[in-house]
């Protein structure tokens, strides 16, 4: 485990005097610059070489934009104001990546959403690690691999926000230069974490769907517990929510809700432990083999293990059992997968483990398998290279 060490940064230091989301953005925006403006390069050259055309990316990614709170539309604005980048490519970067990736990986080509990725868990304290036979005093434990397709070209920072106005502030790793998020905790002890599942409605207009990276900022800028968590999302119609399974925990409760917007339904499992990839376990969705076989696998390695801490959840992320490729958990390139269609396989991009009540994260940028842990703590000095993208950057330039 690595403590933060060497060149630090406070985050409180970097956002002195400022007092809005677009302040706070555009200095974000600045920290995480060089990562933003490497990745967007790297795209703008595979848009050119693959005659990509933009209009209808863009035209998504607009209307996605005008779902936004208006708060996280003046972070964007401000953020895009710093980038020295194609403006069309970076607003395609922002809310259309994936559907983006689909097309320059070609057709036949692997993708973000076939086969989809990410495998997550989640423990409630009966099940965790004890001393001396008692039930831990610790709040659940959420554990969030995060595959994504691009080969590299979504850098990823620990991302904080501390509070704002009447917003509660969070802690995260998640992706350079953007606005969404899609896995967290904030300074209330409320964990938030989701897989993404291809089953949305196409009778909802982009504008009005609200996207499952703004429900998860949303959630942990709005609320302080599970309860006031599900009160929010059941306070929005379900049809205009994207399809995912949404992990939730505080300091004494842990569930997962799978929110199917097709039949406008939200299922709940409470279960001991919990593990889902990228289909539906009680309702109906799409259901490849790599979704599949990832989530056998964790059951298999949870079910294996007599009490569970930080230490296990972190096997499970590095766990290599059928693959290279679609199939594990820790994922990496199949050696065989040529260009153009590379570039649409997932790969694990980050994993981090959170505790529900807890500001701590354990976290590593890239396959966990690869990289030592590093603990941030909401608040605290965190190394500066995560702040800025600049590890992520520094392997693979």
């Amino acid at each position: 485990m690595n403590e933060p060490d060497g060149d630090t940064t406070a985050y409180s230091d970097v956002i002195a005097d400022s007092e809005t989301f677009a302040d706070r953005a555009r200095r974000r925006a600045e920290l995480e610059r060089e990562a933003v403006e490497w990745a967007i390069d790297e795209l703008e050259s595979e848009i050119t070489a693959q005659n990509v055309v933009l209009g209808p990316l863009l035209e998504y990614a607009r209307r996605s934009r005008a779902s936004l709170p208006e708060r996280h539309r003046r972070a964007y604005e401000a953020m895009a104001e710093v980038f020295d980048v194609d403006s069309d490519v970076y607003e395609v970067y922002v809310f259309a990546y994936a559907e983006l990736c689909e097309e320059l990986a070609g057709e036949g080509g692997r993708s973000e959403k076939h086969p989809q990725g990410c495998t997550n868990a989640l423990v409630i304290p009966s099940r965790l690690e004890s001393n001396g036979g008692e039930t831990p005093d610790t709040g659940p434990l959420v554990l969030k691999s995060r595959d994504i397709s691009g080969r590299g070209t979504r850098p990823k920072s620990i991302v904080e926000q501390p509070p704002i106005d009447d917003y509660y502030g969070f802690l995260t790793v998640d992706t350079c230069g953007t606005i969404s998020i899609y896995k967290g905790v904030n300074d209330q002890g409320l964990v938030a974490a989701n897989t993404y599942i291809d089953c949305n409605r196409d009778d909802v207009a982009p504008e009005t769907q609200l996207r499952n990276g703004t429900v998860i900022r949303m959630l942990l800028e709005e609320c302080a517990t599970v309860a006031e968590a599900r009160a929010f999302l059941e306070s929005h119609p379900t049809r205009q929510l994207m399809s995912q399974t949404l992990f939730l925990a505080d300091g004494t409760e842990g569930v997962l809700l799978e929110i199917d917007p097709a039949a406008e339904r939200i299922a709940v499992d409470d279960d001991p432990v919990v593990t889902r990839t990228n289909h539906f376990v009680r309702s109906a969705s799409t259901e490849t083999a790599s979704s599949t076989t990832r989530r056998q696998r964790a059951l298999e390695l949870l079910d294996s293990m007599d009490g569970i801490n930080r230490d296990k959840l972190w096997t499970i992320a590095q766990d290599h059992e059928n693959g290279p490729g679609d199939d594990s958990i820790c994922r990496h390139p199949e050696p065989e997968t040529d260009e153009p269609h590379a570039f649409g396989q997932l790969t694990t991009a980050s994993a981090a483990v959170f505790e529900g009540g807890s500001p701590v994260i354990d976290i590593a940028t890239g396959n966990p398998c690869e990289l030592e842990r590093t603990r941030c703590a909401f608040g605290d000095e965190i190394p500066t290279d995560l702040r800025t993208g600049q590890r992520w950057l520094e392997r693979r330039q």
